[in-house]
């Protein structure tokens, strides 16, 4: 068996407070009264979260500190057996929170970042040998030098985005798009970034820069371009309790169907369908297994085309 990491994420934690069930969105001036309240690790933790739950053998690249909310996430990552191997142990507080409110099907935060995020060591590259490295949206450039390292030992990057003012303009973000072998912002990010007014025309400037580009929609799906072709998939109808996590769960899905060598069109069929999994649950907690992932797909799609992902990824 080879000692080849699958996946190496390599991104900062969030200990999430993730308020549920509100009757409207929080406004100035209003208390809002949720009805439900789960405490769980959120940030980065969610990728390798769902990447180790598919099987992949995935690392997580992650500093922690000396503080509870570095405690809580560590412990959990104990539990869900998340690999330590790549978890970098500061002597000083690196507290990292993020209060997640949810409604209907879209959410908030209220972040507070108690640490400088900087890259991994190099040298973490040479030890684990990783064939996909799927990275937070990080464009400076002590961090483009480490992604531009693990490409040049070999990596492929899945580039995922977040939702900052960032542009095209903005330095190195240009650098990150191209540097990634699949880049994979939301509808919301992709117009943000291009400028554009519709999801549609911001793929089309996207799709310049990167070879693949997966355009997350929510509840509609993905629209992608991959391989000089454009991919339209909708995504299953669920219970949604919570959509923290669904980019992460999709882009840990169509890493999966990747290394298991899937079709393009399944590959994003799993990662909508991992995706959408992950939604029913709070948090990261419903983030699925291979086998739950595969029957999902054989129950959401034509069985002609779920039968090879059930194959594939079981």
């Amino acid at each position: 068996m080879s000692e080849r990491y699958d996946v190496l994420v390599a991104g900062e934690y969030y200990c999430d407070l993730i308020f549920a069930g509100l009757d409207r969105l929080p406004t100035l001036g209003h208390e809002v009264v949720a009805s439900g309240l789960t405490t769980r690790p959120g940030g980065c933790y969610n990728m390798a979260l769902a990447s180790t739950r598919l099987g992949l053998r995935t690392a997580w690249a992650c500093d922690f500190g000396a503080d509870l909310f570095s405690r809580i996430v560590l412990d959990t990552a104990g539990d869900e057996g998340l690999d330590p191997v790549a978890f970098r142990k500061l002597k000083q507080p690196a507290p990292m929170v993020s209060a997640a409110f949810t409604h209907s099907r879209d959410r908030g935060f209220i972040t507070h970042r108690g640490a400088a995020i900087v890259p991994p060591d190099a040298g973490l590259l040479a030890r684990l040998e990783p064939r996909w490295l799927l990275q937070s949206f990080r464009h400076s450039p002590d961090w483009l030098r480490f992604i531009r390292a693990a490409r040049d030992g070999g990596a492929q990057i899945f580039g995922d985005c977040s939702g900052e003012t960032a542009t095209l303009d903005t330095p190195g973000v240009r650098e990150f798009i191209g540097l990634c072998d699949v880049f994979s912002p939301n509808d919301a990010e992709a117009m943000q970034l291009t400028r554009c007014a519709t999801a549609e025309a911001a793929l089309a400037v996207l799709a310049e820069m990167a070879p693949a580009v997966l355009v997350k929609r929510g509840a509609g799906g993905v629209s992608a371009w991959l391989a000089g072709q454009h991919y339209e998939e909708a995504a299953p109808s669920v219970d949604v309790v919570d959509t923290v996590g669904a980019g992460d769960a999709f882009a840990a899905g169509y890493i999966a169907a990747a290394l298991a060598g899937l079709p393009i069109a399944e590959r994003l069929r799993n990662a909508v369908a991992c995706g959408t999994l992950s939604t029913t649950g709070a948090g990261s907690s419903a983030n699925p297994t291979a086998s739950e992932l595969s029957a999902f797909v054989l129950q959401s799609f034509p069985p002609s085309v779920g039968r090879n992902g059930l194959t594939s990824l079981s």
